[in-house]
């Protein structure tokens, strides 16, 4: 029987708030769009949350919100989803890509200050597949560059923390997915983080077409329809409710996969340590041998992966010469497995043995 990659963690939490709107009414606007909104933002040690349509949508709105002048230069992580440059091009900002921590598989605080010039004007941090990035270097960095404008996706962590500061608490503003295989999922949607009450005015209007009258369709500049639906924020707030089962339910796979790959030098399991909480958004590896001979093996016995991403400076849209060792190794080596609350000790097992015997 096939092993999917992901597959969403419902609970009777989710169905009954979800039911509830369905039954009242209101899956389009309602009351519960703010309290998960408020819960979510409380959740992550923030004053404002602004839901919007995906994760996507949600960096787009987050940059449009801080007014960043056209052409300044924004540092992101070269190994990360596409979203993250998009946000940034479509903006009119210009990408400046850094290498990754080859043991966190996070952003190399290093190459960020290698690329820091006078034009730069933000960062993009991107919380990698679980680990929130280092808060004591984030703090270093802010201290030598105060005028950086601190921007962190936290999609791929919800609930994760780093030296006890939680995922979307690090950055000025802040971003999450609540795609199928999120952490905390409402099937699709997203939200944004902040703690400036102007900037939050901001992200609420640009949500909403940047209506002034809407009686009369009087809007003050151009805006976007990025809104999320009551329906799906109901099931935000089953989900919230239940996220320590979730993280739990990583923390377990996790363990278990760790315990199996343990003395296999060939293979680098995910980092953690007593300052840092992976949730293990998914458990990722990297295959430093034979690396072409588990991807087959993995298909023949019908189990879903990934690669790691595709560097952003190989896109083939956005293709240029720079090196940045470490992303291109992470991509060309690693690897997604199964991660989700339904998977179970005999199919880790399976999966495992099935990477270990190509080894």
């Amino acid at each position: 029987m096939k092993i999917p990659i992901s597959m969403p963690s419902l609970y009777e939490e989710d169905k009954q708030l979800a039911i509830k709107a369905i039954e009242d009414g209101y899956i389009a606007n309602g009351e519960q769009i703010g309290e998960f909104e408020n819960k979510f933002a409380a959740f992550c040690n923030k004053k404002y949350g602004v839901t919007c349509s995906n994760g996507t949508v949600a960096l787009h709105l987050a940059i449009k919100a801080l007014n960043l002048p056209a052409g300044a230069e924004v540092i992101l992580p070269a190994m990360t989803i596409v979203s993250c440059l998009s946000a940034v091009v479509e903006n009119n900002l210009t990408p400046i890509f850094c290498d990754s921590d080859p043991n966190t598989w996070n952003v190399d605080f290093s190459s960020i200050r290698s690329k820091i010039t006078k034009k730069t004007v933000a960062v993009l941090l991107v919380d990698t597949y679980g680990l929130v990035v280092n808060f004591q270097e984030l703090q270093s960095l802010k201290r030598d560059y105060p005028s950086l404008i601190i921007i962190e996706d936290a999609s791929e962590a919800h609930g994760g923390t780093s030296f006890g500061k939680k995922a979307g608490s690090l950055g000025d503003i802040s971003t999450f997915s609540f795609y199928a295989n999120k952490i905390v999922t409402t099937g699709e949607g997203g939200i944004v983080l902040t703690d400036d009450y102007d900037t939050y005015q901001r992200l609420l209007s640009l949500r909403n077409l940047n209506f002034i009258d809407r009686k009369k369709y009087i809007h003050s500049e151009a805006g976007f329809n990025f809104r999320l639906t009551n329906l799906q924020c109901c099931l935000g707030l089953g989900q919230l409710q239940n996220i320590d089962k979730t993280i739990y339910h990583r923390k377990r796979i996790a363990l278990e996969y760790n315990r199996l790959f343990e003395g296999y030098s060939s293979i680098q399991t995910p980092y953690n340590d007593e300052n840092h909480s992976n949730v293990y958004w998914y458990y990722t590896i990297l295959i430093k041998s034979n690396y072409n001979q588990v991807v087959q093996a993995l298909q023949a016995n019908q189990i879903d992966y990934r690669h790691f991403f595709h560097p952003l400076h190989k896109q083939p849209f956005f293709h240029n010469n720079q090196s940045l060792p470490v992303a291109e190794l992470l991509s060309a080596t690693g690897l997604i497995l199964p991660t989700y609350n339904q998977l179970t000790s005999n199919q880790i097992e399976h999966i495992a043995q099935t990477i270990i015997q190509q080894l």
